[in-house]
C-alpha cells in the first residue's frame, strides 16, 4: 500500500477497486513496484533478441535485476510482501527455462497461473459468488468488523447506529441473495467478466507465440510485457468505475427509493 496525495492509504492489485478514488499508479504498486515487475522481463527479452543463443546470460542478467530490487527492499527496511511473489515467479520462470533449455519456457509458469485465474474467475462466476463481488464482500466484512470493535470502547457510538449486529454482518453478501440489489449482483458480475477477459486476452496473445517456439520468443517476451502492466492497470480501472464504493452506494440508494 501507498499514501496518495489526499493523504489517504492507497490499496494496490484489486484492493485499489474498493477505494474512493482510483490512483492507477499507487494500484501497480508505483514507479518501483512497476520497475520490479517489468525491469526484469525486460532484461531477459533484450538480452534473448540481441543473442538468441545467450539463454543463460539472458536468465542471469533477470535474476540479479530481481536480486537487486529485493536487496534495496532489505536494505531500507521495506515490506517484501510485494516484490516477494514477483522474485518467486522470476526464480522459478528461470529455473524452468534453464533446465528445459528453451528460451519460451522463461514465460511457461506466467501462462499457467493466468490460466488458473481464468478458471477461478469462470468457476466463481459459474456458482454465483463471482471473486471481485467476494472480495468487496470480504473487504467491507473486515471493515464491520473492525468498526465494531472500535465502537465497543464508546457506547455513545453504538447507540447511534441502532442496529443489530446480524444485520451489519449480513449486509455485505446481501446482494447475492436480495432481489432489491440485482443491480449491485449485476455490476459485480460484470466487474468480474472484465477480469476474466484480462485473463483470457493474454492466453489468446500469448499461447500461440509460446507453442510458436525459440523463433517466436521475441515477440512472446514484447506481448508479456504489454499486457502485463499496463492492461492490469486498464482492468483494474475498468472494474473500479463499475463497483467503486460511491457507484455502489449510488445503486442502492436508487433501489431504495423505487
Amino acid at each position: 500500500m501507498s499514501t496518495n496525495r489526499s493523504g489517504e492509504t492507497a490499496r494496490t492489485g484489486l484492493g485499489s477497486i474498493d477505494s474512493e478514488r482510483f490512483d492507477a499508479m499507487a494500484a501497480v504498486g508505483g514507479w518501483r513496484g512497476v520497475v520490479e515487475s517489468v525491469v526484469p522481463t525486460l532484461v531477459f527479452v533484450l538480452v534473448v533478441a540481441v543473442r538468441p543463443t545467450a539463454l543463460v546470460p539472458a536468465l542471469a542478467a533477470s535474476l540479479t535485476v530481481s536480486a537487486v530490487g529485493l536487496a534495496a527492499r532489505l536494505v531500507q527496511r521495506q515490506s517484501l510482501a510485494q516484490v516477494v511473489g514477483g522474485i518467486v515467479l522470476v526464480l522459478v520462470s528461470a529455473l524452468w527455462a534453464w533446465r528445459s533449455g528453451a528460451a519460451s519456457n522463461f514465460y511457461a509458469a506466467g501462462l499457467m497461473i493466468n490460466a488458473a485465474w481464468l478458471v477461478a474467475c469462470l468457476v466463481s462466476l459459474l456458482i454465483g459468488w463471482p471473486i471481485v463481488g467476494a472480495l468487496m464482500t470480504l473487504w467491507h466484512r473486515v471493515a464491520d468488523e473492525s468498526g465494531k470493535s472500535e465502537g465497543s470502547d464508546g457506547s455513545e457510538e453504538q447507540e447511534e447506529t441502532n442496529v443489530p449486529d446480524d444485520v451489519g454482518a449480513a449486509r455485505p453478501s446481501a446482494w447475492r441473495t436480495d432481489p432489491a440489489l440485482r443491480h449491485v449482483k449485476l455490476r459485480y458480475h460484470a466487474g468480474t467478466w472484465v477480469l476474466t477477459l484480462m485473463f483470457a486476452l493474454r492466453l489468446v496473445v500469448e499461447v500461440p507465440l509460446y507453442l510458436a517456439g525459440e523463433q517466436a520468443v521475441s515477440y512472446l517476451g514484447a506481448a508479456r510485457l504489454i499486457l502485463g502492466v499496463p492492461l492490469y492497470a486498464l482492468t483494474l480501472w475498468f472494474i473500479w468505475l463499475l463497483v467503486a464504493p460511491s457507484r455502489i452506494a449510488r445503486t442502492e440508494a436508487r433501489t431504495d427509493q423505487r
